[in-house]
């Protein structure tokens, strides 16, 4: 790019400081925030995000399960029946959870969809 004029009018500054803000404007325009460029890294991101949420989904629900149930076995004194109970629960909503987040809809789906 070239230098700019040193000796240029304050007129001629302005206008160029008008030129950049609607350059800048049109660049806002174009861009989300926030937004990924689509492509084949975009789409193994996505993936990628969905298989760590699904992993920890279930083994939140297995870990709760079971804290919760040694917890309460403790207190109560009923060795391994409430562990077993709650891991089961525990389990159960895990993989609720990960079908729950398998079956929603994707992004595309609306448009490949086919119409009746």
């Amino acid at each position: 790019m070239s230098e700019p004029d040193k000796n240029a009018s304050d007129s001629e500054l302005r206008a160029r400081l008008g030129s950049l803000k609607a350059s800048l404007g049109k660049a806002d325009k174009n861009e989300k925030p926030g937004a990924s460029p689509a492509g084949p890294d975009g789409a193994f991101a996505g993936a990628m995000s969905s298989g760590f949420r699904a992993t920890t989904d279930l083994a939140g629900g297995i870990i709760a399960g079971a804290l919760i149930g040694v917890l309460a076995d403790r207190w109560l004194g009923t060795s391994p029946f409430l562990l077993i109970t709650f891991l089961v629960i525990g389990s159960i909503a895990g993989l609720r959870s990960v079908y729950r987040l398998g079956s929603r809809p994707t992004s595309g789906s609306k448009d490949s969809a086919p119409k009746n």
